[in-house]
């Protein structure tokens, strides 16, 4: 085995006597002997097997982890070691079996080859190694199922067999290991369900189950953990009821149950375990009112609820939770107003309640969540104006109140948010002008507002927006020009400008940066050429000018190799079709009648063979499309 000469002679390892190397411990008495080799993090290389075991036979350990040591473990290993306490070779890159010879290692304690490319089965033999307190073999390429023998390492505080390729049930028997403390079968391909048994493991302090393809109900033995404090059973299959039982977990920190497939009412129970700080149910089938028990919970500071189909009020409660930074209640069926004693999460960063049923206005009492980055309400039926108490929200990044009920004037006090990046407010019933004051807003990256009732004209300092990537201004009732400023917008890639009265040139430097997909301006009065910036932007996926009165010569369009959809029926473009069409391999719709082209249809047209609507009638181009 070799490392880096210089780093090993850095060390002062130049004698011959190994007792006086870097990480080579003797016995003091009565012979010097070698008990432990130390060396991690070094970047030793080679393979386990050039080294002579035989004459280690006195080791107790070996700490070679975090190197880069190759090969398998070598059958050879086991049987010259009989005092051996301790093997950790993890983060290497070890591969191969774990050999069955492994069951010689009788005196060994602890043992951890994790982070490694070892595969095959565990071995039965290691259920031999009545001494062993811990074992990790995570993150491997281990297969096969788990050897029931594993129940008989009853000393066991510690079993890591998670992020490999298992298979099978989880053996009864791991519930006879009465002093683990911590059990790992993560992301693994084990099925069937969890085995009652596991409420014997009085000891155990996490559990950690997850991405698994466990099934059946979830044991209402578990409830007699109390010791524990994590439990992750996420992204299994398992139906039926949280047990009652739970409410017994005292001592549960964490409690991760999303992406399964429970059903029924959450026990109110969960609302007495007041050491809870992460609870996660969320897609599930959950049914039923949130528990004002909840409310109790006052050191929670995640709570995920979202896509269920929880229905009922939201309980005043909630904003007790005064610790509470995320609170995600969005997809479900809740009802009534947003109480005014959320305002008394002062500690919430992200609040997400969208796509629920909830009326009535949105509470001024939000002003006071100074630290809350992140509000979505959309597609709720929300109504009244937008509280001005909002404005004082100096961290929000994120605003969505999208689709629903609102009125007013958008207010301009969001001038003021120069930290949001994200403005949804479309699908209201919004109306007067666009504030000035949006302009304000330099790190402001989306904004729509679109469906709206808007008036008047598009304010020139919208191109103060750097950063913007997406405007959508759509069906409202905006007049006059676009603004120049708009073309200079370096980043955008989407502009939706259709369904309002906006009239005169598209901005002549339109996709000046480069990166523009998505343009739909249909339905106004536009007029004037094509911008020559348009004309060659190579990005473009998405086009929509149809119904306007848009003039110049269709020769120019056509080297847009990414284009899917184009649209520009009914307006005032003449000449003729140009070659370059069929270049636009990916074009699926391309409509572009009702204008004044003339001449023949390139033949180039029929390698267009991902497209599916073509419409060039009521215009006089002459001659036949043959597929290539």
């Amino acid at each position: 085995m070799t490392s880096c000469a210089a780093s090993i002679r850095g060390r002062g390892n130049n004698g011959t006597w190994p007792c006086s190397w870097h990480g080579i411990e003797c016995s003091k008495h009565p012979v010097k002997v070698i008990t432990e080799i130390s060396l991690p993090g070094l970047r030793l290389r080679g393979d386990l097997g050039t080294l002579n075991f035989t004459a280690l036979r006195t080791l107790t350990s070996i700490h070679l982890f975090n190197n880069q040591i190759r090969g398998s473990l070598p059958p050879a290993l086991a049987s010259p070691l009989p005092n051996l306490r301790h093997l950790m070779l993890q983060e290497n890159e070890l591969s191969g079996e774990i050999p069955w010879q492994i069951k010689h290692l009788e005196s060994l304690v602890g043992l951890d080859l994790s982070a490694n490319h070892l595969s095959g089965p565990i071995p039965t033999e290691l259920g031999y190694l009545q001494k062993l307190i811990s074992v990790d073999l995570t993150s491997n390429n281990l297969t096969g199922h788990i050897p029931r023998s594993l129940g008989k390492l009853t000393k066991l505080t510690l079993l890591y067999l998670g992020d490999n390729k298992l298979s099978g049930y989880i053996p009864q028997e791991l519930g006879h290991l009465l002093n683990l403390q911590e059990l790992s079968l993560r992301q693994n391909n084990l099925t069937s369900s969890i085995p009652d048994t596991f409420g014997g493991l009085i000891n155990l302090t996490a559990l950690y189950l997850w991405g698994n393809q466990l099934s059946g109900h979830i044991p209402p033995e578990l409830g007699h953990l109390v010791s524990l404090k994590i439990l992750d059973l996420n992204f299994n299959k398992l139906k039926g009821s949280i047990p009652d039982t739970f409410g017994c977990l005292i001592n549960l920190t964490v409690l991760y149950l999303w992406d399964n497939q429970l059903s029924g009412q959450v026990p109110r129970e969960l609302g007495y375990l007041l050491n809870l700080e992460d609870l996660d149910l969320n897609k599930n089938q959950l049914m039923g009112s949130i528990p004002p028990t909840f409310g109790n919970l006052t050191k929670l500071t995640t709570l995920y609820l979202y896509r269920n189909q929880f229905s009922g009020y939201l309980p005043r409660e909630l904003g007790y939770l005064v610790n509470l930074q995320m609170l995600d209640l969005s997809t479900n069926k809740l009802m009534g107003s947003i109480h005014d004693s959320f305002g008394g999460l002062i500690s919430l960063i992200g609040m997400y309640l969208w796509d629920n049923q909830l009326s009535w206005k949105v509470p001024p009492e939000l002003g006071y969540l100074v630290n809350l980055e992140d509000l979505e309400l959309n597609k709720n039926q929300l109504s009244g104006c937008i509280p001005r108490e909002l404005g004082k929200l100096a961290n929000l990044k994120a605003l969505n109140l999208g689709k629903n009920n609102l009125v007013g004037s958008i207010p301009n006090f969001f001038g003021n948010s120069s930290k949001l990046t994200t403005m949804f407010l479309a699908d209201n019933q919004f109306s007067g002008y666009l504030p000035q004051e949006i302009g304000f807003l330099v790190n402001l990256q989306r904004l729509d507002v679109s469906t709206d009732k808007l008036i008047g004209s598009i304010p020139d300092i919208f191109g103060n927006l750097t950063k913007l990537t997406t405007l959508q201004l759509s069906y409202n009732q905006l007049f006059g020009q676009a603004p120049r400023e708009i073309g200079t917008l370096m980043d955008l890639e989407l502009l939706q400008l259709d369904g309002n009265n906006i009239s005169g040139h598209l901005p002549p430097e339109l996709c000046a940066g480069g990166w523009l997909k998505n343009l739909t301006a249909s339905d106004n009065n536009l007029n004037g050429q094509l911008p020559s910036s348009l004309i060659h932007c190579r990005s473009l996926v998405r086009v929509c000018l149809e119904r306007n009165q848009i003039e110049g010569y269709i020769s120019a369009l056509g080297v847009h190799p990414n284009l899917v959809y184009m649209d520009m029926i009914s307006n005032k473009l003449f000449g003729q079709l140009s070659y370059t069409w069929g270049q636009c391999r990916n074009l699926l719709m391309l409509r572009i009648s009702n204008n004044n082209l003339t001449g023949r249809i390139p033949a180039s047209m029929g390698r267009l063979s991902q497209i599916g609507l073509l419409d060039l009638s009521s215009d006089k181009l002459e001659g036949n499309i043959h597929c290539w």
